[in-house]
């Protein structure tokens, strides 16, 4: 299943309680791809989402790799932390649980999520419409 093509944006929505988390952890532990997932309503601040994001994700690959800086004040940081944490690595999964459940996010932090597309493969997953990401 490596070798299997991917989107490099995945969305998930639906109601409240309907299985979305449980269905994306159900297919992580059936894929060999590594992976983090970041429950994004624990973040209070943009902030604290990234540098929860960069920890998980040094989590996920353990010894293997580059230790992160700790602090991240923008977009533009984490993405040169998470590139150079995720260099050699074939592909990786990062998952934004509850993302719509963020607090104080910045209005440009979902577009800038969905960018990342071009570093790593994202599933965002949310109880609201798409189009309101």
């Amino acid at each position: 299943m490596s070798d299997f093509p991917s989107p490099p944006n995945l969305v998930l929505h639906g109601t409240e309680a309907t299985g979305k988390s449980l269905t994306v952890n159900a297919l992580l532990k059936a894929i060999d791809y590594r992976s983090a997932v970041v429950r994004s309503k624990e973040c209070i601040t943009t902030r604290h989402l990234l540098e929860r994001t960069l920890t998980e994700a040094q989590n996920a690959l353990g010894d293997s790799a580059w230790p992160i800086d700790g602090r991240c004040e923008s977009i533009s940081a984490f993405v040169v932390q998470l590139q150079r944490l995720l260099e050699g690595q074939k592909k990786f999964l990062l998952v934004f649980d509850n993302i719509d459940r963020q607090r104080d996010a910045a209005p440009t932090l979902l577009p800038a999520l969905a960018r990342l597309g071009e570093i790593v493969s994202i599933i965002l997953s949310t109880p609201l419409n798409p189009s309101s990401l």
